[in-house]
């Protein structure tokens, strides 16, 4: 299923997503956070972004709490006046594969909201899907080491951004940076956030050429590798 995912119309990616499990090392919260910071609601109808939860509540009054806090921003009206609550979606449990493949298929990006993490596999499983990351900046995730930071993820500095929420101009900064490379609508819009001319579009491609590129094959090879120098 992953092989014949294909990239599809930007406007079909309705969803911001964060797959994780909903307990403290995971830090959901900060996707929450992250939201807020966007503006919210606003941000999400201005963005015709959809947002998602998803993840087994392995810490039961800790999840309670980000799924409470997630949907009670949600309902919150919106600067402009309008009462409606903007759509959301929380799955508080397990997803198989095919549950996986229908949510990154329709994803613009995914958010991985931990601050370290020894590797991360919903990174490799959304880029599989077209779905790029924004992800922790400095090496401090694993996946990243295959996607490549700034080329199949979009790399931040979220533990800055958490520790200095009264700094208005730094979070300015990422809130452009994010603003610019998740917006789906316009995939022709181009970011120097990167330090360089991105399409959204390139930087989707190139997460999908990566996750995909880490077949049985290229495992194998890599375990002869670190076999190989063990001997020399």
């Amino acid at each position: 299923a992953i092989e014949n995912a294909s990239l599809t119309c930007c406007k079909q990616r309705l969803f911001i997503t964060c797959v994780v499990r909903l307990s403290p090392e995971k830090t959901p919260h900060h996707f929450v956070t992250l939201l807020q910071k966007l503006g919210g609601v606003d941000f999400l109808r201005c963005n015709s972004l959809i947002p998602i939860i998803c993840g087994a509540r392995s810490v039961e009054d800790y999840g309670k709490k980000v799924v409470d806090d997630f949907q009670e921003m949600m309902c919150s009206s919106s600067s402009q006046g309008d009462d409606d609550a903007w759509p959301c979606v929380v799955i508080d449990r397990h997803l198989g594969p095919k549950e996986l493949a229908a949510v990154f298929s329709r994803t613009a990006v995914n958010v991985h909201p931990c601050l370290y993490d020894a590797y991360g596999m919903t990174l490799v499983e959304s880029a599989a899907f077209g779905a790029p990351s924004i992800v922790n900046n400095g090496g401090k995730i694993g996946a990243v080491s295959l996607l490549g930071e700034g080329k199949g993820c979009i790399a931040v500095n979220l533990e800055q951004m958490l520790e200095e929420a009264n700094d208005d101009n730094y979070e300015e900064t990422i809130i452009d940076s994010i603003r610019t490379l998740s917006i789906p609508v316009d995939i022709s819009q181009k970011s120097e956030s990167l330090g360089k001319s991105v399409t959204f579009r390139q930087i989707a491609k190139k997460a999908r050429s990566q996750a995909l590129q880490w077949d049985e094959m290229a495992c194998c090879q890599g375990l002869l590798d670190v076999l190989n120098g063990l001997q020399m």
